[in-house]
């Protein structure tokens, strides 16, 4: 009969046979990881992290390319308190047109002339804040019933100034906005939930 036996292990077969399991050790690790990386990468080009669209508020007017109005303007060479009293009576508003670098600063300016109705039916419609944060096309003509332009140019108003009885409107500060400029533009926020927020319904504010 057979009988097995086991051979006494010398102390450089166990040493050998120590390096063997660790180094399958580590290529299972590096298979393991390997496949880990893979399986995460794949899961985030399947699933990207993509934020939600923007959309507009009910209620609230939205920039529409149809709609987009063109301001009309007349130029104006003489500045002063008497001839911008005669301005408003004949429905004119005094204007400005600063150009966007240093312009404030009394650098190169135009004097103009706008429809008093116009600039009243676009503050009605968009509201102050949304007036002075939204782009127009300007043209400059000889007069208000000639087809002529002078200049087109984008603007941005700048300064509105508004009658603090009767909210009429006294004068409009524009600046030049062509679509290299960098301009710095106040954006109005609207606060959604405000009727059923517990802290407003106390008195208390943003």
């Amino acid at each position: 009969m057979y009988t097995p036996f086991a051979l006494p292990h010398s102390p450089n077969q166990s040493f050998c046979q120590m390096l063997i399991h660790r180094h399958r050790q580590i290529l299972t690790n590096a298979l393991h990881l390997r496949h880990f990386s893979q399986s995460a990468a794949a899961a985030v080009l399947q699933d990207p992290l993509e934020p939600p669209p923007l959309t507009y508020l009910e209620g609230f007017p939205r920039p529409d390319p149809k709609f987009a109005e063109i301001i009309r303007a007349i130029p104006r060479t003489i500045s002063g308190k008497n001839i911008s009293a005669k301005e408003r009576k004949v429905g004119r508003v005094p204007s400005i047109v600063f150009e966007q670098e240093d312009g404030q600063h009394g650098g190169n300016k135009r004097l103009i002339s706008v429809k008093t109705n116009q600039i009243r039916k676009l503050v009605n419609h968009l509201g102050r804040s949304f007036f002075l944060s939204r782009l127009f096309d300007l043209e400059v003509g000889p007069d208000f019933e000639s087809n002529e332009v002078i200049e087109k140019v984008r603007v941005l108003p700048r300064k509105l100034h508004l009658h603090a009885g009767t909210d009429a409107v006294l004068n409009v500060t524009f600046i030049r906005a062509p679509s290299h400029a960098l301009l710095k533009v106040d954006v109005p926020l609207v606060f959604r939930g405000e009727d059923v927020s517990p802290g407003l319904k106390k008195g208390n504010t943003f």
